[in-house]
Formats: C-alpha cells, sequence, structure tokens
C-alpha cells in the first residue's frame, strides 16, 4: 500500500490530499468536493475562487455525483491495482501502454466507470476520472461549472439571490469570462445552479 498523506475531516475536504499515486482533481470532478469548496469559500470574508476554479480549465469535463467521497474513490481505485499488480509506475505504465488509446476504464464498487490514464505530476501517475456519460455523472462545459460555483459561493456571502447580473458580475471579475445574455434553469450555469443548491 503506498503512503497515505494526511487526510482532513470532511469539513475542511478543500485542503485534502488524497493518497499517492493517484492524481485526482475533485473540483473538476466531483460534486460533493464542489459543494464543500462553495461551503468554504462562503464562510471566508474575501474569498476569491477565481485563481482556484481557472484549473478547471476551458473544455468539457464530467464530473461525479455519486456517493462516494474523494478518498474512498482513490482507495477503490488503489485496492483493484494491487489486486491485479499494477501499482508499480512500470506495471501500471505497460498496462495502459497495452491498449491502444493508452487509458483504461475500471468500474468502482457503486457501478461507476472511471477512466485511468498517465499521470504527470511527480509520484502521482494514477491519472483519474469519471468516464464520458458513465453512470452517476455529468458532462458539463466547464465555464458553466466555474460560473455556478463562483455565482453560488458569492450569493451566499452576499446573502442574496442568484440573478443574471450577479452571474455576470462573477464571471467579469472572477473569472475573466463574457457575460450571459440570459440564464436558463434547464442548462448551463442555470441548471448547475440548480444542482449546486440541493
Amino acid at each position: 500500500m503506498p503512503h497515505n498523506e494526511p487526510f482532513t475531516s470532511a469539513a475542511t475536504i478543500v485542503t485534502t490530499t488524497l493518497p499517492r499515486p493517484v492524481l485526482f482533481h475533485p473540483l473538476k470532478h466531483h460534486l460533493g468536493f464542489i459543494r464543500a469548496f462553495i461551503q468554504e469559500q462562503a464562510m471566508l470574508a474575501t474569498a476569491n475562487p477565481g485563481p482556484a476554479l481557472q484549473r478547471i480549465g476551458t473544455s468539457q469535463l464530467d464530473f461525479y455525483t455519486g456517493p462516494l467521497t474523494p478518498l474512498e474513490i482513490a482507495q477503490a481505485v488503489i485496492l483493484q491495482l494491487e489486486q491485479q499488480d499494477l501499482l508499480h509506475p512500470e506495471a501500471y505504465r505497460q498496462f495502459l501502454a497495452a491498449h491502444r488509446s493508452h487509458y483504461r476504464t475500471i468500474t468502482l464498487p457503486d457501478g461507476t466507470d472511471w477512466i485511468l490514464r498517465w499521470g504527470t505530476q511527480e509520484g502521482r501517475y494514477v491519472h483519474l476520472h469519471p468516464a464520458r456519460y458513465a453512470a452517476q455523472t455529468i458532462r458539463v462545459k466547464a465555464a458553466s461549472l466555474k460560473t455556478a460555483i463562483a455565482a453560488t459561493i458569492a450569493a451566499r456571502q452576499q446573502h442574496t439571490t442568484i440573478d443574471l447580473p450577479l452571474v455576470n458580475k462573477v464571471r467579469a471579475e472572477q473569472l475573466h469570462l463574457p457575460p450571459l445574455t440570459v440564464l436558463q434553469q434547464t442548462e448551463g450555469a442555470g441548471k448547475l445552479l440548480a444542482l449546486l443548491q440541493r
């Protein structure tokens, strides 16, 4: 079993480090983590989540909406790799290389599918993210997700409702994105705003 770095309580999930060798970006790919991030940021007097949200990127992505925590996901992946003698870097690299696309799909105990790739971060070579259109995942545009997170934080800090002016203010000031002309509850940022409120 690889060395586990400290994992904090759910209340401070944002500062968590997952066990090596897993590389997983929960702010991009985990609804529970995103909700915890919003809660923590909203409690800060002068929160500016913009820099953290820029790491979400600019393309489409999939994020997990199921019950497993980031730690449980990482542990389940490590266990599967251990059981197949694939946890050593070279064995894992060969496992990926044996597939023409250089990625593999695994299924976790909750029935969700996850993609394994080679991670480029030091000591974190098991790069993990939800499979596209898998069970308990949602495919979204990065800009919509960043907008929904930033607007939710701002609304909670200011004790106000989320409307188009607030959304466009955070898009301009924190995310450097152009304004929206409409905010629809059934798609884009509007749909994600509703999901984050649950």
